[in-house]
């Protein structure tokens, strides 16, 4: 459903018809309101002229909605007990500083297809390294702000740093509206 809505998103944008007060023109009133023998009339704009606009007229559109937070805070749920139960999640201590050989070379030590770094530092790398990092595949970098279940789903293994846990627990209990402390538990540094 909301792949078809993005799809449809933004086709009418060729059939734009504008409305009255959307139109270039005056709004003097052309003949008097009484007199004339004629019926009423205000402006060229009305939509009843010849080149006046149209009462409702077609407006580009995005279909798109936002996922509700429960149905996100049920996904990650389910997506890292599943990626857990594999042995498809790490926990490292941190990612902050990290270079792309440093991930490329820990993404061939794990043999996997496609990795998932997520990161709780806003900046994970610099818009260079982001460049160098597009020019090896199946890997990703990304924040707690920017992840998605989706982009779980797309990768193999998902390697989450302590600070990246801890705002997506915070996060998830806030929406709950329960507190909890967090614990470090760490198992392997990158």
């Amino acid at each position: 459903k909301q792949w078809y809505q993005r799809r449809v998103r933004g086709t009418r944008k060729e059939e734009i018809e504008y409305m009255r007060s959307e139109l270039p023109g005056s709004g003097k009133k052309l003949r008097p309101q009484k007199g004339t023998g004629s019926a009423r009339f205000k402006d060229k704009r009305a939509p009843n002229c010849m080149f006046g606009g149209k009462v409702l007229g077609k407006r580009p559109r995005d279909y798109g909605y936002d996922i509700d937070p429960i149905t996100l805070i049920t996904g990650f749920s389910a997506l890292c007990t599943t990626k857990l139960a594999q042995g498809d999640l790490s926990i490292v201590d941190t990612l902050q500083g990290v270079d792309v050989p440093a991930l490329v070379e820990y993404k061939s030590r794990l043999t996997a297809e496609s990795v998932l770094f997520v990161t709780g530092y806003a900046p994970g790398l610099t818009s260079s390294q982001n460049t160098e990092i597009c020019f090896h595949p199946g890997i990703d970098l990304l924040t707690t702000e920017t992840v998605h279940p989706l982009a779980m789903i797309q990768h193999t293994v998902v390697v989450m740093d302590y600070l990246a846990v801890r705002q997506l627990e915070e996060w998830v209990l806030a929406i709950r509206g329960e507190h909890t402390v967090v614990e470090q538990t760490a198992n392997t540094p990158v």
